[in-house]
C-alpha cells in the first residue's frame, strides 16, 4: 500500500514541475514575406534543361587479332553499324583508336580493321 501512495505522490510531483520547466519562449514577430525571384542568384525562368540520348551506336569489342589489325566487335541486336563506316575506340573514356567497319556481318557481331591507335578487348566502340 504504502509502495502505491508513494507512485502517486511521485507521478504529481513530475506533473505539476512539468509545466513549470516547460514555458515556451516569447516568439518574435512573424518572418516577413521575401520575393526570392528578384535575387542575383536565382537560375533564370527562361532556361530549360534538355536531355537528349545518344542516338549513335555503341559496341564493345569482343577479340583482337594484334597480327592482321582487326576486331570482332559485338552491337545491341538490330544496331549493326554500316560497312565502311568509322568508329571510334574508348578505353577508360579517352579514345585510343579507331576503326574502320568491314564485312562479314552477322546477328550482332561485326569486324572491323584498326585505322590507328590500338584496341583491347571489352573497349568501347562509338560511332565519329
Amino acid at each position: 500500500m504504502k509502495f502505491f501512495s508513494y507512485l502517486a505522490t511521485l507521478l504529481a510531483v513530475l506533473c505539476t514541475t512539468g509545466c513549470f520547466f516547460g514555458k515556451h519562449k516569447p516568439q518574435g514577430s512573424p518572418p516577413r514575406n521575401v520575393d526570392l525571384s528578384a535575387s542575383t542568384n536565382a537560375p533564370a525562368t527562361t532556361n530549360t534543361f534538355l536531355v537528349t540520348p545518344d542516338q549513335g551506336v555503341n559496341g564493345r569489342v569482343a577479340s583482337v587479332n594484334e597480327n592482321l589489325q582487326f576486331v570482332v566487335l559485338t552491337f545491341p541486336l538490330g544496331q549493326l553499324p554500316p560497312v565502311g563506316s568509322r568508329m571510334n575506340v574508348f578505353r577508360n573514356g579517352a579514345i585510343v583508336g579507331e576503326i574502320k567497319i568491314s564485312l562479314p556481318q552477322k546477328d550482332d557481331n561485326s569486324t572491323a580493321d584498326i585505322v590507328f591507335g590500338d584496341a583491347k578487348k571489352g573497349d568501347e566502340v562509338r560511332m565519329k
